[in-house]
C-alpha cells in the first residue's frame, strides 16, 4: 500500500469539486454583480461626473470661491478667538506679520465630494447613505477648518516648517482621517447587515 505524501494530499485536496478554477473567480468578479466591482465602477462614474461639474466657470464662481471665502473668514474668526490679530479679505487671512490664501486645494471641497461620491457608491439604504454624507460634509468641513489655523499658526510661530507641514503633513493627516470616518461608517453599516 502505497502512504500518500503530504504535497500529494495538499494536490488533491485542492482538486475537489468545490474548488472554483481561477479564471470563473476572476470572471466573476469582474462582473458587475459582484459587489466590489459594482462599487469600484459606480464610485469611478460618479466621481468623473462631480469633477466635470467642478471644472464648470459658474461652480467656481457660484460656490467654490464663496465657501473659500466663507472658510477664510471663519479661520480669522477663530484665530481672533485665540487671542490673534487677522483679518480676512475674500480668501486671504493677513495679519502678524503672516498672509495666507486659501487655495483651490486647501477648502477641502475636492474632499468632500469625493467622500459623497464613495458614500453614494456603496450599497446601503438611502437614509444611510443622507445621514453619513451630511455628517462626513459637517466633519470634513470643520477638519479643513481646523487645517487652516493650523497652518495659520505654524506659519506665524514656526515659518521654517510651514512648507512641508502645509504640502505633506496636514494633507497626509487630513486625507487619513476622512479615509478612517468612511471606513468606520462602512464598517459600522457592513457590521449591522450582518
Amino acid at each position: 500500500m502505497h502512504k500518500k505524501s503530504m504535497s500529494e494530499r495538499r494536490r488533491e485536496s485542492f482538486k475537489t469539486k468545490d474548488t472554483i478554477p481561477l479564471a470563473e473567480n476572476i470572471k466573476s468578479f469582474l462582473s458587475f454583480k459582484h459587489p466590489v466591482t459594482r462599487f469600484c465602477l459606480v464610485f469611478a462614474a460618479l466621481l468623473i461626473v462631480f469633477s466635470l461639474f467642478m471644472f464648470q466657470k459658474s461652480v467656481e464662481e457660484k460656490l467654490i470661491h464663496p465657501l473659500t471665502a466663507l472658510i477664510a473668514s471663519q479661520a480669522a474668526w477663530v484665530l481672533k478667538a485665540l487671542g490673534m490679530k487677522v483679518a480676512a479679505g475674500g480668501i486671504t487671512i493677513t495679519g502678524e506679520g503672516f498672509s495666507v490664501e486659501i487655495l483651490g486645494n486647501c477648502n477641502a471641497i475636492f474632499e468632500m465630494g469625493l467622500f459623497l461620491c464613495a458614500v453614494l457608491a456603496f450599497p446601503a439604504k438611502p437614509a444611510e447613505k443622507a445621514l453619513a454624507g451630511s455628517l462626513g460634509v459637517i466633519f470634513i468641513y470643520c477638519l479643513n477648518l481646523l487645517r487652516v489655523v493650523s497652518l495659520y499658526l505654524i506659519g506665524v510661530y514656526a515659518p521654517q516648517h510651514f512648507e512641508e507641514s502645509h504640502a505633506y503633513v496636514s494633507q497626509t493627516i487630513f486625507i487619513v482621517l476622512v479615509s478612517f470616518f468612511w471606513l468606520l461608517w462602512v464598517g459600522k453599516w457592513v457590521k449591522g447587515t450582518t
